[in-house]
C-alpha cells in the first residue's frame, strides 16, 4: 500500500530525515541559549567596570591583546578547516576530512595553550580587582567550553578514521554537529576578546 501525496502537501519525512531535522533543531536551540551565558558574563564585566573610576583600574597595566590576537587567529584558521572537513566528508573524501579535522584540532590545542599562559599570567595587581577576577573567570569559562568541545572532535575524528561515517549528512551527523559547536567556541570567544582586550 502506497502513500499519496495531495497538491499543497508535504511529503512525510523519513525516520533518519526527521532524526536530523530534530539534531540540527536542537543543536540551534542549544548554541542560542549558551551564547545567552557568555553574553550574560559580557554584561557582567560591564556592570563591573562602570563601578570603577577607571577601566583597568588605576596601578593595573591593560592586558596586552597581541598574544590573545594569535589565540583568536588559530581559532578562526581552524574553524575554517573545520568547515573545510566537513565539506570533504560530504564529497567522500574521508582523506580529506581526516586531513583538516586534525589541523583543526591541532590549532584548537595551540589556542587553549594560549589561554592557559593568558590565565596564569595575570598579575597580582590585577588579581586584586575586579578587572583580574572577571578574566580570569571569562577565560577559564571559556576554556572549559573548548577543553569539553575539542574532546568530541577528538572523538568523531577517531570514528571518522574507523570508517564510521560514509559522508552522507544522515550518518555523519557527529561531525556536523561537532563543527557547530566548534563555530560556537569560535564566536564567544571573539566576543570575549574584544571585551577583554580592547575594550577599555
Amino acid at each position: 500500500m502506497t502513500s499519496t501525496v495531495h497538491r499543497g502537501q508535504k511529503p512525510k519525512l523519513s525516520v533518519a530525515e526527521m532524526r536530523l531535522k530534530n539534531n540540527r533543531l536542537g543543536m540551534t536551540i542549544f548554541q542560542i541559549s549558551w551564547i545567552m551565558v557568555f553574553l550574560a558574563l559580557i554584561v557582567v564585566n560591564w556592570q563591573l567596570r562602570f563601578s570603577y573610576a577607571e577601566w583597568p583600574p588605576a596601578g593595573v597595566a591593560p592586558f596586552d591583546p597581541l598574544l590573545p590576537f594569535a589565540a583568536t587567529l588559530a581559532l578562526l584558521v581552524s574553524s575554517l578547516l573545520v568547515k573545510r572537513g566537513l565539506s570533504a566528508l560530504r564529497a567522500q573524501s574521508l582523506g580529506g576530512f581526516l586531513m583538516h579535522w586534525r589541523g583543526a584540532m591541532a590549532l584548537g590545542i595551540a589556542f587553549m595553550a594560549i589561554i592557559v599562559y593568558e590565565f596564569g599570567s595575570v598579575s597580582e595587581a590585577a588579581m586584586a580587582t575586579q578587572y583580574g577576577l572577571t578574566m580570569r573567570l571569562m577565560t577559564g569559562f571559556h576554556f572549559l567550553h573548548a577543553l569539553a568541545i575539542l574532546a568530541i572532535m577528538l572523538r568523531v575524528y577517531r570514528s571518522g578514521a574507523g570508517g564510521t561515517y560514509s559522508g552522507d549528512e544522515h550518518d555523519s551527523w557527529p561531525v556536523e554537529g561537532a563543527a557547530k559547536l566548534w563555530y560556537f567556541v569560535t564566536v564567544a570567544w571573539i566576543m570575549f576578546y574584544v571585551v577583554l582586550y580592547w575594550i577599555r
